[in-house]
C-alpha cells in the first residue's frame, strides 16, 4: 500500500510540473508576457513581517522559559511541604505542555500569515508591474537555469517592506 502511495505522488507530482513548464512555455513565447522569478527563502527572511513576528516569538518564548525555569528552581527547594510541592509539580507540569505546544504551533501560525501577506503583496506588485508569472524557488533548487536578469527578489522585497510598512 505505501509502495501505491509514493506512486501516485510520484506521479501527481510529474504532471505539476509538466503543467509548469507547459504553462511557462506558453507564456514565455506569447506576446508581452514577462516571466520573472523570485528566491522564496531570501524574500521571507528579508520581510519586515518574519523579522517582526520572530522578535515576538523569541520575547514569549523566553518569557515562557523564564516562567518555566523560576518554576523549578521553587521545585528544587527542600522546605517545600509534599502537598505544596505537588501543587507546584502539576503547575509546571502544565506550563511545561503549554510552553511545547507554542514552540510546535507558534512558528507554524506565523509563517502561515507571513506567506498569505507576502503572497496578498506579490499579486499586488505583479499587477502593477504587469508580470505574468512569477515563478518561486529555494535558492534556485527547483529552477535548473535562470537568467540573473529575471531575477525580482531585491525588487520584490523592497516593495514588500514599504508595502507592510504602510509607505
Amino acid at each position: 500500500m505505501p509502495q501505491h502511495k509514493l506512486t501516485t505522488q510520484s506521479v501527481i507530482n510529474v504532471v505539476l510540473i509538466c503543467s509548469l513548464i507547459i504553462l511557462v512555455f506558453f507564456q514565455f513565447f506569447s506576446q508581452d508576457t514577462k516571466v520573472v522569478y523570485i528566491n522564496s527563502a531570501k524574500l521571507f527572511e528579508g520581510f519586515a513581517m518574519t523579522k517582526e513576528m520572530k522578535r515576538v516569538g523569541e520575547k514569549e518564548f523566553n518569557s515562557r522559559k523564564s516562567q518555566l525555569d523560576t518554576l523549578y528552581s521553587v521545585l528544587q527547594n527542600s522546605s517545600l511541604t509534599s502537598i505544596r510541592k505537588e501543587q507546584l509539580m502539576q503547575d509546571f507540569i502544565s506550563k511545561k505542555q503549554e510552553f511545547e505546544k507554542f514552540n510546535q504551533s507558534y512558528p507554524q501560525e506565523q509563517t502561515s500569515k507571513i506567506w498569505s501577506r507576502i503572497k496578498s503583496y506579490t499579486s499586488e506588485f505583479s499587477k502593477d508591474k504587469k508580470y505574468k508569472l512569477v515563478i518561486s524557488s529555494d535558492n534556485l533548487q527547483t529552477i535548473l537555469f535562470a537568467d540573473e536578469k529575471i531575477d525580482i527578489t531585491d525588487e520584490l522585497l523592497t516593495y514588500l517592506n514599504k508595502k507592510y510598512e504602510g509607505l
